[in-house]
């Protein structure tokens, strides 16, 4: 008798007995039917922006008949200057605000979030003079948070006005 034969259990009748390979093979079946299917699953994530960093506006330059005032860059930033030094004085001079698009008629800016109130209230209610000395004011077409919303509004505005 081998050392291996020694550690072994002894074998008995049942041990020797193999079971028919049909019930192995419907054993077989079983396990993969109990096995939990692998699921395709798919993480979706979602963030949503409570407090946008900054807020938009759309002015509209308007003038005495007497004169056109013609919009451009340094004009547009002058005016808005102007309106919110007079409206807040050093405090509103120092509110930034970016010009993003310049027409003849209006221009598109973009201010903090947080200052958007104060730029609305001071330029819509500016009187200043133009450079022919006709009065000039702004009217603010549109302001919100969401570009896009305003955009939206914008064309939605033009079915209905032409």
């Amino acid at each position: 008798m081998d050392i291996v034969d020694d550690c072994l259990p002894p074998a008995t009748a049942t041990d020797s007995a193999q079971p028919p390979a049909d019930t192995l093979l419907s054993d077989a079946v079983n396990v993969k039917r109990k096995l939990p299917k692998a699921t395709k699953s798919h993480e979706i994530t979602s963030r949503t922006i409570k407090t946008p960093a900054f807020s938009y506006a759309c002015l509209e330059i308007i003038s005495d008949p007497s004169g056109k005032v013609p919009l451009d860059n340094l004009t547009v930033r002058s005016y808005i200057t102007s309106a919110l030094t007079q409206f807040l004085g050093l405090t509103g001079s120092a509110i930034s605000v970016d010009i993003l698009k310049v027409e003849p008629r209006e221009c598109w800016i973009r201010v903090p979030r947080q200052d958007v109130s104060a730029v609305v209230a001071a330029v819509g209610g500016w009187v200043g003079r133009g450079e022919n000395g006709g009065e000039v004011g702004w009217r603010v077409r549109s302001s919100g948070n969401w570009l896009g919303s305003l955009l939206g509004e914008r064309s939605a505005e033009k079915v209905w006005t032409g």
